[in-house]
């Protein structure tokens, strides 16, 4: 019997299959056939089972999720996007004409005050909209007699 992996379905359809699992118990199913018929082990089933005991099928519903709040305030991340859309490196003296992601958290430590490691500022960035960018690679010694040749 294969398993469904649950951590790749979203939220809601997590939630809506705990809530027609309890309705199948409460109609009737034993646990084990609850398990097969949703792919899981049966050990969740009873999970389901002791959190609508506890809390009625409002205790089923997908809770918020904990973790670090984030470092920078919706505002702030608003105002370092206009700084990055609009402004460069060099701006704010830096030597480099695109931005890095030492670069944004260096932004960030002098416009915030707030320090974050580059790794995260890479994340949040991404969360952002914002894509690592490449530059273009051109020789920086060209030969002029080619170049005026055509």
């Amino acid at each position: 019997m294969s398993r469904v992996d649950g951590r790749k379905l979203s939220h809601t359809v997590r939630e809506s299959i705990r809530i027609e699992a309890i309705q199948k118990w409460l109609d009737g199913a034993d646990v084990k056939e609850i398990s097969e018929i949703y792919s899981t082990d049966h050990t969740c089933v009873y999970d389901w089972i002791n959190r609508y005991k506890e809390g009625g099928f409002e205790a089923l519903k997908t809770r918020p999720f904990g973790g670090r709040p984030p470092k920078l305030s919706d505002l702030q991340r608003a105002e370092l996007a206009e700084i990055l859309l609009i402004k460069n490196p060099t701006d704010f003296g830096f030597y480099k004409a695109m931005w890095t992601r030492d670069i944004v958290a260096a932004i960030i430590k002098s416009e915030f005050g707030i320090t974050m490691h580059p790794a995260a500022v890479g994340k949040m960035l991404k969360r952002m909209g914002f894509s690592p960018q490449r530059p273009v690679r051109k020789a920086w010694q060209q030969c002029k007699k080619k170049s005026m040749t055509g």
